[in-house]
This record gives C-alpha cells, sequence and structure tokens, in this order.
C-alpha cells in the first residue's frame, strides 16, 4: 500500500528519519510530505507516533492527466464507491501542474463530478460534497 504523511515544508527530512526509526519501510521525502510503502500496521503506527506527520493518507490511485477531460476520465475509473459510505461527505483540494490544467478551482469541480459520477453510478444514490 500506498501512504503520503503530510508535514510543514522543512520538515520532510525530520520526519522521514522519525518514520524510518518507527521501522516504516520505502519512505522518500517530498516537498511538504513524506510517501512511504508500507502495511496498514505501519500507517496506523505512523499515525498514532508521529510528533511531526500533520496526516496520513492512503493513496487511492494516480491519474497522469494532460487536460481535464483525462482528470475527469482518471478519477471516474477509480473505484470511489469502495471508500465513501452512503451519505458520507468529501471534499477536494486541487493543485495545478500545467497550462491545461492550473485553474485549482475548475480542477476541484471536474475531480468532484467524477466521484459523484462513480458513486451514482455503483449505488445510485450521490454523496455530499463540501
Amino acid at each position: 500500500m500506498e501512504f503520503v504523511a503530510t508535514c510543514p515544508k522543512g520538515f520532510e527530512r525530520l520526519l522521514a528519519d522519525e518514520l524510518s526509526g518507527m521501522g516504516v519501510p520505502q519512505v522518500r521525502p517530498l516537498l511538504g510530505q513524506v510517501a512511504f510503502g508500507a502495511d496498514l500496521a505501519d500507517a496506523y503506527r505512523a499515525c498514532l507516533w508521529s510528533r511531526l506527520a500533520s496526516r496520513v493518507l492512503l493513496v487511492l490511485g494516480r491519474v497522469d492527466a494532460r487536460d481535464a477531460d483525462a482528470l475527469y476520465e482518471g478519477v471516474l475509473a477509480l473505484a470511489w464507491e469502495d471508500h465513501l459510505a452512503p451519505g458520507a461527505t468529501f471534499s477536494v483540494d486541487a493543485h495545478g501542474t500545467n497550462a491545461q490544467l492550473r485553474n485549482t478551482q475548475f480542477l476541484a469541480l471536474r475531480t468532484k463530478d467524477a466521484v459523484v459520477d462513480r458513486v451514482v453510478r455503483a449505488r445510485g444514490a450521490r454523496p455530499l460534497t463540501d
């Protein structure tokens, strides 16, 4: 499983060392976060004992999108119904990466649309959004 532990910028190396000291494998410091490949027990340990991680997030999938349509299709392909309970609320925080995908409000809207469409197709009920 792939996880990301978020942290303040500048703390990545310290967080990576902290996680490695806990026995968390495959630690890679990135900007404002540390990625690691581990099992659920390692992620729980990081969440419970880390003093530097703000959050520990499970990576559900990755989408390599060059435009808004590719983003929508990539997000739609993920099994969101396996992760959102009926009546659950979710929100989207987006960051643009290229000239085609830099309006963060539009990116968040397209992502939200894909998640909602996937859940409606699978369950027939619309999740709530923030």
